[in-house]
Parts: C-alpha cells; structure tokens; sequence
C-alpha cells in the first residue's frame, strides 16, 4: 500500500476521510446559502462508510484510547433513561455517534506516516478554507455586534461564535507548526507562513478574550520549549511580536483584550460576561451534587432544560441565565455525572500517554528523520494543553478534535512501533562474513 502512495495513487477511504474533514470543518450546508437543508453529510458519510467497508478499511484498530472513547459513546446510551429529555440525549447521542465513526475510520486509514500526515494537512488546508471564507464574510458585513463591538464570527452556525471560532483558530496553529518544521518547499513554507499571519488576523476580528490567552500560551509554550540561548532569544522575539501587534491592533479590539486585567477598559457587560463563566460553574456543580452519578443528560438543550426547570439559579443565588455551562469542567460534571467525568478524564491521559510513549520510541531516530512524527507528538500534547485551558471559558467537550488527536496518537504509536522495528540495525565487523 505504501508503494502505491508513493506511486501517486491514495487510497479511497484514505481520501473520503480527508474530504469528510473539510465537511465537517467548512459545514457547506450551514455556510452556503443555496445548500442549507440539503443533506450534504448524510450522503456523504453513507457513501464514506461503503467505500470503507468494501476496501477493507471499516474496522477497529487497537488503541489504548480506544476503551475511552467506545465507553463515552455507551454511556451516552445508558444515560438516556436518567436524561432530563430522552429525545434531546438521542439528537446529542447521534452526533457524537457520528464523531467516534470518525475517530474509527482515521484509525484505520492512517497505517503509516504518509496517510498521518494527509490528514493533517487535510485539517489545516479545511481551516484555512474556513478562514478565509468566514474573512471574505466579515468583509462584506457580516460579524456580530457584542459587548460594543463588532466581532468576527465563522460562516457556519455550530462554531460560529466569535469565542468558538477563535478557538477553533489557535487550536489548528500547532499542526501548521508540524507542517512548517517538516516542509522543504519554499512555496509551502510561505503558504504556512502566510497561514500564521491569517490566524492572527482572525483571532484580533473576534475580540475574543480567550482566544487571545491561548494564542499567547501557545508562543511561549513554544518559546519555552527550545533548548539552550536558543530559547532566550525565541522568548524575546515573542514578546517583542506581540507588543508589536498590540500596537497596530484596532482600538476598541485592543479595549476588549484590556478588560482582562482592567474591568473599567470596557463597557460593563464584558465584565457581566466574565462573571458568567464563574456562574456557569456554580450552576454546573449544583447540577452535580443533585445528579451525581448520571449527571442530567448529554448535550446543552439537557442542561439548559434543567436548570431552567429546577430553578438551579435561585439555589446557588444567581440570575436565571437559559444558557450552558460556559466551562468544561461544569459542563462534564452536570451533564454525565462521575461515570463521565472518569471516562473523559481516562481518554485526556491515554491521548498524552501515547503521545510521550511516541516520543520515547522515536527517540532513536536522527531528527531528520523523525521530524514529522515527533513534532506531531509535540502539537497533540500542546492540543490537549490549549483545550483544558480554553474549557475553563467554553463548554468544549463535543469538539470533534478531542477525539481527533486521539486518533492522531493512537496512529502515531502504531506507525512509531513498526518504524523501530523496521529500522536496519549495523552488524558488528566481527561478525560479518569475508
């Protein structure tokens, strides 16, 4: 199979997989007018799983995820009968069904470095896509007027907010960092360059507080991650990147980030909405100690029908709010219980394990040539990392990339074991024949 990929035929699944990548990244039947209501994904997906089935490719790949996440997707099941409504646990239980399908198929599809690294770059061309065309939108009018100013929002509807969308932005930098280390192509290389700058744009039009955190966690998490005076000037030149794009970024942009750090730097509902966040969260823990151990049921409409219902708000003192979570950790605990939050917990540690587990057997390879799959090692574990920080202001368990890089790890290990073993070994002189 690999000499048919390097001959220039990929396989069918292999390339239905990506393709199903920039669906679910673009959302054609959200962001395109003449398509809303047609059911794009549905054919799609039907035609994906045949051509899987009939090349050999619909099938479980061993993983040590793989217990995490089919026990996620049961679970979802077994809390139908707890559920505050049982049909909106069926609509969330199908969505997720559909994710973990995903999650199967890339398994098995990326049997060695090359299709891995087609996925990759089918994710980060689909985001870039998803960018401009949400750019070429926001240039023609269309944005989001919120807390005094107007925010860039993504042209679907399930990411579209400007928070989300943000997030959605910065999580994709650290695979355009894999592909850029590992590009010998000039062209390439500007072209990620050029993806950077477009990023930076995009996360300043939303006026995303949270997403500009991360951004900046990100580049010194990978200024701190260099070795030696290399680090110190890297570390330098980031800051000195960020002052200068502080200094050219939009006043009322630049007063939206300053609320931060100073409450009195911009209207009063951008501090309203920080307080949400912690709001969110006593809601959310008051939802669990009353349903610790089947949590009110998978899926926002579960927990807002909930709260709503019980007058959760008046219990922990807070203002009747018909909204979600606004934070990981609540959203987990409130909506699937102990059980869940066990479960999710095992798939976050199982992802970095494999990651690292990658790393160490690479570790014998020079580090050309190993490049590709220890820097995506790297990029799944700062993933994970810019994740767990972005749950702390978002409620982000349903981001089909948790189960994304599970799948990119459990590969990883895979294609790393059978490179080791594959590897030529010297033969002592002594032991050779003359």
């Amino acid at each position: 199979m690999l000499q048919d990929k390097i001959r220039g035929t990929v396989p069918s699944a292999l390339v239905m997989v990506c393709l199903y990548i920039f669906l679910l990244t673009e959302r054609p039947w959200e962001s395109i007018r003449y398509l809303e209501g047609v059911p794009i994904e549905r054919i799609f997906a039907t035609v994906m799983i045949l051509v899987s089935l009939l090349s050999g490719k619909l099938l479980i790949v061993t993983s040590s995820t793989n217990k995490w996440v089919y026990s996620l997707l049961c679970l979802h099941f077994l809390l139908i009968p707890f559920s505050f409504n049982s049909e909106f646990t069926l609509d969330q239980n199908y969505e997720y069904a559909k994710t973990v399908l995903v999650y199967l198929l890339m398994l098995a599809v990326a049997d060695d470095e090359f299709s891995l690294q087609l996925l990759i770059k089918a994710f980060v061309f689909s985001m870039m896509f998803y960018m401009l065309h949400s750019l070429w939108e926001y240039h023609n009018g269309r944005h989001e007027y919120r807390q005094g100013i107007a925010r860039m929002i993504g042209v679907d509807e399930t990411h579209n907010d400007p928070n989300a969308f943000g997030a959605s932005v910065v999580l994709s930098l650290p695979f355009v960092y894999v592909l850029l280390c590992s590009e010998a192509k000039s062209f390439m290389r500007k072209l990620y360059f050029s993806y950077f700058a477009l990023a930076i744009l995009c996360v300043i039009l939303t006026g995303s507080r949270s997403a500009s955190i991360a951004f900046v966690f990100l580049v010194l998490l990978w200024g701190g991650s260099q070795k030696g005076s290399k680090k110190k000037w890297l570390i330098l030149l980031v800051l000195f990147s960020l002052g200068a794009v502080w200094t050219v970024m939009p006043v009322d942009k630049r007063e939206r980030i300053r609320t931060i750090w100073d409450t009195d730097a911009g209207p009063k509902v951008a501090s309203d909405s920080a307080k949400g966040r912690l709001f969110g969260w006593q809601v959310s823990w008051e939802m669990f100690k009353q349903k610790p151990f089947t949590g009110v049921g998978p899926g926002g409409k579960n927990f807002i029908g909930y709260r709503m219902a019980h007058n959760v708000d008046a219990v922990v003192g807070t203002v009747p709010s018909p909204h979600q979570s606004h934070n990981l950790y609540g959203q987990v605990l409130a909506e699937f219980g102990l059980p869940g939050a066990l479960l999710f917990v095992g798939l976050i540690f199982a992802t970095w394990k494999n990651s690292r587990r990658a790393l160490r057997i690479l570790g014998a390879y020079s580090r050309e040539e190993g490049l590709f799959l220890c820097s995506l090692a790297r990029a799944i574990m700062a993933s994970l990392l810019l994740l767990l920080l972005l749950g702390l202001a978002g409620h982000n368990f349903y981001r089909t990339l948790w189960l994304w890089l599970a799948a990119w790890s459990g590969s990883l290990v895979c294609i790393a074991e059978v490179k080791i073993v594959c590897k030529p070994r010297a033969i002592p002189l002594s032991t050779q024949v003359h």
